[in-house]
């Protein structure tokens, strides 16, 4: 089985424009998650859209030597469905370029379970592998594995467009179609502002603990240590 991370980003975020470049901690986001990204042993790729104004963003990722795949702003679903196609990927981590901080340790296991299945039992590889198994989960540290070819079944189902939005969603709506394997939701406090950054004052959180933990880039910080902070 041939895995990889697909880092989905835009520039042309209706809440926060441009956060994909906005600095944390001295570092533009994007590059902080592709950086921690490649922290892992299997490759990581962009997933942007075909705008113009993400050319700054494919650049980026070029500089980091990181491939990019560009697609449909709207349809997300049916970007990652191109993007695993094009890429050749069996199954991929799907990790959105404004979690800066996304647990590493979570997302070895989640894929451990993925191959271990996928090897043993070839047809009985999961669809979804996933710490959102009980419908929550601290914001920014969720971690997901999807199968491909699921996916490609999905997005044949001319699904709507707020599927499309979401590209795990359809998953979740009809769980009992799916083989979904839950693993433990991330213990960090459900109180905490949230570890991904949808506002001006999520950048501001993160850009305090980043500032205040500089490894944070470059070192393979585990989870409880993030928890932590």
């Amino acid at each position: 089985m041939r895995l990889g991370v697909l880092v989905f980003a835009r520039s042309r975020s209706s809440r926060l424009p441009d956060k994909a470049l906005r600095h944390i901690g001295g570092i533009p986001l994007l590059e902080r998650v592709i950086r921690r990204a490649q922290l892992l042993p299997w490759p990581t790729f962009l997933a942007t859209t075909e705008h113009p104004a993400d050319d700054r963003l494919v650049e980026l990722a070029r500089r980091l030597g990181v491939e990019s795949f560009r697609g449909s702003e709207d349809r997300v679903l049916e970007r990652a469905v191109l993007a695993a196609e094009a890429f050749k990927l069996d199954a991929f981590a799907r990790l959105c370029g404004d979690r800066p901080l996304f647990p590493l340790d979570d997302l070895r296991e989640a894929v451990q379970v993925m191959q271990s299945v996928s090897t043993s039992q070839p047809q009985a590889a999961p669809d979804l592998v996933t710490t959102f198994g009980d419908g929550r989960c601290p914001r920014g540290l969720m971690t997901e594995i999807v199968r491909a070819r699921t996916l490609r079944r999905i997005l044949n189902l001319d699904v709507g467009a707020e599927q499309q939005e979401h590209l795990t969603q359809y998953f979740y709506q009809h769980r009992g179609d799916f083989h979904i394997v839950n693993l433990p939701t991330p213990a960090a406090s459900f109180v905490c502002p949230g570890f991904a950054v949808d506002i001006e004052a999520d950048l501001v959180n993160l850009d305090r603990i980043c500032t205040a933990n500089p490894a944070l880039d470059l070192a393979p910080a585990e989870a409880d240590r993030i928890y932590a902070l």
